[in-house]
C-alpha cells in the first residue's frame, strides 16, 4: 500500500501501485539534489549576511614604536635675554596606540547590488538543480518501461510453459501407449527447461531494474508492486517551452548578467565614510610636546574614481556578449527540443500502426498453433514443428506487449520534453 505521510510518499511491503507521477515526485523530494538546493539557499544567506555586516561600524586597534634617525630641530641665535630662551625638541623614539572607527555613510549601491546578485546566483544555480532532477524523470522513464517489459516477457513465457505442461501430460499417456516416440516427449521437455532458464534470467534483470528505481526514488519497491503504465492521450499536446525547468534557467542567467551591469554601474559611484581615531602616545597631535598624551581626531571623507578608461564601458559589452550567447544557447535548446518532439511523434505514429498489425499476427498465431496442437495429437508433424510454431505465437506475444510499452514510454517522453 502506498501511503502520504508528511507530504511523503511511502511505499509499504503489501503489493500495491506504484504511478509514474509518484515516482517523480519521490525522486524530486528525496533524492540528495533536493538537499542540494537547500545548501545552496543557506550558502546565499551566509553571503547576503557578511554584505549586510560591511554597513556596520568597522573598528581596529594598531600599535606601533619606532626610532629616527633624526627629528625637526630649530636653531636660531637670539640676542641674549634675560631669562634665556628654551626652544622644544623632539625624541628619536615614538610610540602609539590608536583605535580606529570607520563607518559608511553612501557606498552607491554597490551592496544592494551584490545582495542582489546574490540571489541571482542562487536562482540559478537553483535551477541548475531543477534540470537535473528533470532529467531523472528520463532516468526513472527507462527503468519503469524496462520492468514493464521484462513482467510481459516472463508473463508470455509462464504462459508458455503452462502450454507445455498440458502438452507433456497428454504425452505422457501417448508415448506409454506407443503412439508417440519419447523423443517427442524428450524434445518438449527440452524446451520447458529453456524456458525456465529464460525466466529465471528475466527476473534477474527485473530486480536488478527494481534495485535502480529503489535509488532513484529513494523508497524500497518491493518486487510485487505492480509499476502502473501511464495512460496514452487521445491527442499530442501542444509543447510547452516555457514550463521546463530549462526555460526558468536561461531567463535566471539573463537576470544575473543584468545585475552585473547593475553593479558596475554602481561601483563607479562615489563612496562616503566617517571615520574616528582616538589614541595614545609620544608625540601627541602638538609636535613640540615631547611627553605621553591622549588624542583624538574624527571627520568624513569621500572617494570617487570620476575616470575609469572605459573600462564600464567594455564591461558591460562583455556582459551584453553574454546575453547574446544565453540567447543562442536557448534557441539551440528549442530546436533540439523540436527535433526530438518530431522523432517522437514519428515512433509513435510508427508504434500505432505496428499494434494494429500485431493484432492480426496474434490471431493468425493462435489459429496456427491451435491446428498444430491437433496435427501433433494425430502425430502427423513432430515435437520440434510444434515447438517452433509454438516459439513463434510467443514471439509475436512479447513483440506485442513491447511495442505496447514502447508506445507507451514514447508519449510519456513527449510529455516530458514538450514540457507537459
Amino acid at each position: 500500500m502506498i501511503l502520504l505521510l508528511s507530504g511523503l510518499l511511502l511505499i509499504t511491503e503489501s503489493p500495491d501501485t506504484l504511478t509514474l507521477d509518484q515516482a517523480y515526485m519521490l525522486a524530486r523530494d528525496r533524492f540528495p539534489l533536493e538537499n542540494e538546493i537547500a545548501l545552496r539557499q543557506d550558502i546565499r544567506d551566509l553571503g547576503i549576511d557578511n554584505l549586510t555586516a560591511g554597513w556596520y561600524p568597522e573598528v581596529s586597534v594598531s600599535g606601533s614604536v619606532q626610532y629616527q634617525s633624526d627629528v625637526t630641530e630649530i636653531e636660531m641665535d637670539l640676542p641674549a635675554a634675560p631669562n634665556g630662551v628654551d626652544f622644544p625638541t623632539q625624541s628619536k623614539d615614538r610610540y602609539q596606540i590608536a583605535l580606529d572607527l570607520e563607518q559608511r555613510l553612501y557606498d552607491g549601491g554597490r551592496t544592494r547590488s551584490r545582495k542582489e546578485l546574490e540571489h541571482r546566483r542562487s536562482e540559478r544555480a537553483v535551477q541548475e538543480v531543477r534540470v537535473r532532477q528533470h532529467d531523472l524523470k528520463n532516468q526513472i522513464n527507462e527503468v519503469w518501461f524496462a520492468v514493464n517489459t521484462l513482467r510481459k516477457q516472463q508473463e508470455e513465457f509462464g504462459i508458455s510453459l503452462a502450454h507445455l505442461e498440458e502438452q507433456l501430460q497428454e504425452m505422457e499417456s501417448q508415448v506409454g501407449h506407443g503412439a508417440l516416440p519419447a523423443s517427442a516427449h524428450d524434445a518438449l521437455q527440452v524446451e520447458k527447461l529453456r524456458l525456465k532458464q529464460q525466466c529465471r534470467i528475466l527476473r534477474a534483470r527485473e530486480r536488478s531494474a527494481l534495485n535502480v528505481l529503489s535509488e532513484l526514488i529513494d523508497t524500497d519497491v518491493p518486487e510485487n508492486v505492480i509499476l502502473k503504465l501511464p495512460e496514452i492521450p487521445e491527442q499530442l499536446p501542444v509543447p510547452r517551452y516555457d514550463s521546463r525547468p530549462e526555460a526558468a534557467l536561461f531567463e535566471a542567467h539573463r537576470n544575473e548578467l543584468e545585475e552585473k551591469e547593475a553593479m558596475v554601474t554602481a561601483s563607479y559611484r562615489p563612496a562616503v565614510a566617517a571615520y574616528g581615531q582616538a589614541a595614545y602616545g609620544r608625540p601627541g597631535l602638538d609636535l613640540f610636546e615631547d611627553r605621553f598624551q591622549p588624542w583624538f581626531v574624527v571627520g568624513v571623507r569621500a572617494r570617487w574614481s570620476f575616470w575609469n578608461w572605459r573600462t564600464d564601458e567594455r564591461e558591460r559589452q562583455m556582459l551584453q556578449l553574454n546575453r547574446q550567447i544565453v540567447d543562442n544557447e536557448e534557441d539551440i535548446f528549442r530546436r533540439n527540443v523540436n527535433m526530438v518532439l518530431q522523432e517522437h511523434i514519428e515512433q509513435i505514429t510508427e508504434l500505432q500502426e505496428v499494434i494494429r498489425e500485431d493484432e492480426e499476427i496474434r490471431k493468425l498465431y493462435e489459429r496456427i498453433v491451435s491446428n498444430a496442437e491437433s496435427q501433433l495429437e494425430n502425430g502427423t508433424i513432430t515435437a520440434s514443428e510444434y515447438i517452433r510454431e509454438l516459439s513463434h505465437k510467443r514471439h509475436a506475444g512479447i513483440r506485442r506487449e513491447q511495442h505496447r510499452i514502447e508506445l507507451a514510454k514514447y508519449w510519456q517522453n513527449y510529455l516530458i520534453t514538450s514540457g507537459n
